[in-house]
């Protein structure tokens, strides 16, 4: 089984569930895990996440120290990718990592750890990057238009979903609907704050957090002028379907089918 977690990004300090889900979904308390903090621009978010793994119970979390590509090579980096049972890719700038991890041997480690079964899971910049076709950056708004985005080449452990962050507290539907319509065989997966978007299989999609996952699927889309709109005008787009899906829900993405719990409203 594949596992990857995109994290929306801002986890709640005092209430980090969607951690305690990486970690359990790692291992547990033999859970050794693997940080890459290079899409920050802050010295101790290695050390910050080696912390907070190990309060919540991981046996082993060891952040990779490294800002070039050369030392992308060094064989120790190598060998804690074979053994790590979960990798997690903290946040910042997303075009830091794959201008940094694009093409090494550390890049082909972390796809070899995936897909043995090594869960994966990043946060924000470390999101995005989860994809083959990554939201590098763009502008906000509820409404697609021309240029509102600029893709990019990220990890690739999944080519059926392009991941967005911070969805709905940064206005990003017109983007990520934007890039459906650009192609809607690619499912379009935006992810809350302090909310995880859990990929299994790289079908299977549960949402876990106090947010929401938002999906953009195109598959049906009947017409869009995308194509031919210039100077940041506005797009159009037919019969496109969308999913809000909370704590718990389930997106098949074989059949595009969303699975809401029930729920009961007790009253006295």
């Amino acid at each position: 089984m594949t596992t990857l977690m995109a994290i929306g990004g801002a986890i709640h300090p005092q209430r980090p569930t969607v951690l305690q889900e990486f970690v359990r979904r790692a291992g547990g308390v033999s859970a050794r895990i693997v940080i890459l903090p290079q899409a920050s621009a802050l010295k101790d978010t290695g050390e910050h996440y080696e912390e907070v793994f190990r309060s919540l119970g991981a046996a082993n979390a060891h952040a990779l120290k490294f800002q070039q590509r050369s030392e992308t090579t060094q064989p120790e980096f190598i060998e804690q990718l074979r053994q790590a049972s979960g990798i997690f890719i903290a946040g910042g700038n997303q075009m830091r990592l794959s201008a940094l991890l694009g093409g090494t041997p550390l890049e082909a480690g972390l796809l070899s750890a995936y897909r043995r079964g090594c869960v994966v899971g990043g946060t924000s910049a470390g999101a995005a990057i989860l994809s083959k076709t990554m939201i590098a950056y763009g502008k906000n708004g509820a409404t697609p238009r021309e240029g509102i985005l600029q893709f990019t080449p990220g990890l690739g452990f999944t080519e059926k979903f392009t991941f967005d962050q911070h969805f709905r507290q940064r206005d990003r539907l017109g983007r990520l609907i934007y890039a459906v319509a650009t192609h809607p065989g690619l499912l379009g997966i935006g992810v809350d704050e302090d909310t995880a978007a859990i990929v299994q299989d790289d079908e299977f999609i549960t949402v876990c957090g106090s947010g929401a996952v938002t999906i953009v699927d195109g598959r049906e889309i009947t017409a869009t002028d995308v194509a031919e709109i210039e100077q940041r005008g506005v797009v159009a787009v037919a019969n496109l379907k969308v999913h809000i899906l909370t704590d718990g829900c389930v997106y098949d993405g074989k059949t595009r089918a969303a699975r809401i719990p029930q729920k009961t409203l007790l009253v006295e």
